[in-house]
């Protein structure tokens, strides 16, 4: 890990995350929001400035200045990327929300620019966004941290939101032991095709990760290893 990337934190993208949205299943994702929380925390602990890399319809880069809100998820809850206000976009992609949300609650000083990859990015792609935000934390002030907002397999439980697919758990299993372990090789080797039928939508993001730490090696800590309505969700944090 580069002496200026000093942790990294990776968390899910659901709107659960918020409590607003998650309605009857807020005590449900307790310990969810809990390790999302705790993971935030550490992050704003081991950095001054912050980085947000996630998974998308499109790759681009949502400015820190921006402002979002989750109401095309049924509530209206603004988030922002920076501590300025403004007027939300409505269209904001869900891991730029995410991003927000964490910020405002673990490191409201903070700005956190998020660069998202397309979902169904290829390694080249993945290695040009990596290419970026490698830049963009070589140009921060003091030590960076990066979240990453990823999903696993949307397909893991005959109630999940992709309908089952046996072979979700055993790719799950490969991404969940990748992440807990900061097995960066094991992440950039996940198979694009594999994981865009098993509804693996953080594909992309973890691989821009993996690309961004590189074979250095990091101390993970894992907080949450689950799939609640057959959806694999991971949040750890990795430690230079």
């Amino acid at each position: 890990m580069a002496s200026v990337l000093s942790a990294v934190a990776v968390v899910p993208s659901t709107p659960l995350l918020s409590e607003a949205l998650a309605g009857a299943a807020s005590a449900e994702l307790a310990d969810l929001r809990a390790a999302v929380r705790a993971a935030g925390d550490e992050l704003r602990s081991a950095s001054q400035t912050w980085i947000a890399v996630g998974s998308a319809a499109a790759t681009s880069v949502v400015d820190a200045s921006s402002v979002g809100t989750y109401v095309g998820f049924g509530v209206d809850v603004v988030v922002s990327l920076s501590p300025a206000q403004g007027e939300p976009d409505r269209s904001m992609e869900l891991a730029a929300l995410t991003a927000g949300l964490v910020r405002g609650r673990c490191a409201p000083d903070r700005s956190v620019p998020t660069y998202l990859v397309a979902v169904d990015a290829d390694a080249e792609e993945c290695a040009r966004v990596a290419a970026s935000v490698r830049a963009a934390i070589d140009e921060a002030p003091g030590p960076v941290g990066l979240l990453v907002i990823a999903d696993g397999s949307t397909m893991l439980t005959d109630k999940a939101p992709g309908a089952f697919d046996d072979r979700a758990e055993g790719l799950q299993r490969v991404i969940d032991d990748a992440v807990a372990t900061a097995d960066t090789a094991a992440l950039g080797a996940l198979d694009i095709e594999l994981c865009r039928e098993l509804g693996v939508a953080g594909r992309a993001a973890l691989q821009v990760a993996a690309a961004v730490v590189g074979s250095t090696s990091a101390t993970a800590r894992t907080l949450y290893r689950d799939a609640p309505y057959g959806v694999g969700y991971h949040v750890a944090v990795w430690a230079a």
